[in-house]
């Protein structure tokens, strides 16, 4: 984990456009809960921060209906 700052997640109910972002600023968090999502299926993506503030590409998307 020396090299990585953090995670960025992004999400939304659009998968062409995920229109929320969390940051988390600890590389060795393992787990995150985004809470107080509606009804409907959300899209998720992540990508790895460095330490020099480059952004790894984003994962694939998965996707979980509520």
């Amino acid at each position: 984990m020396g090299e990585l700052s953090g995670y960025v997640i992004n999400y939304g109910q659009n998968p062409d456009a995920l229109s929320e972002t969390v940051r988390i600023n600890d590389a060795s968090t393992m787990e995150y809960t985004v809470d107080n999502l509606n009804n409907g299926t959300w899209y998720f993506t992540i990508q790895v921060e460095d330490i020099d503030g480059l952004m790894s590409a984003p994962s694939a998307q998965v996707s979980k209906t509520i």
